[in-house]
């Protein structure tokens, strides 16, 4: 039987993506077909790399539907093989960059960390 809770996180999540400041993504993952989502992108800048002096790589936290069709669903994720096209800044070229991390995720979302 359904939980309730998850059933209501999961209506949530439609609700959520028609606010303003979402963008649309390309998911490439290792193996399958690349699609476009809607997703919710933090810009917090560069992060800098472990074990290089000076050295800093763009990071990034993108929010999605946990949904195999609308977004990415968290039994379908290969971090570190998978992939999201995503611009560095709004109204830029979207660039490839490397899912790192789920760092959280319910029914209705998935939260995930990207450097690229």
């Amino acid at each position: 039987m359904p939980d309730p809770f998850d059933e209501t996180l999961v209506a949530a999540a439609d609700a959520f993506f028609l606010l303003p400041g979402t963008e649309y993504v390309t998911y490439v993952p290792a193996s399958g077909s690349s699609r476009r989502i809607q997703s919710v992108i933090s810009r917090p800048g560069a992060e800098p790399l472990p074990d290089v002096d000076g050295g800093s790589v763009a990071a990034f936290e993108v929010l999605v539907k946990n949904d195999p069709s609308k977004g990415i669903s968290s039994d379908e994720i290969d971090t570190g093989g998978d992939r999201i096209k995503v611009a560095p800044n709004v109204n830029e070229i979207p660039k490839s960059m490397r899912i790192v991390e789920i760092v959280n995720h319910d029914a209705g979302h998935l939260l995930l960390r990207m450097q690229g």
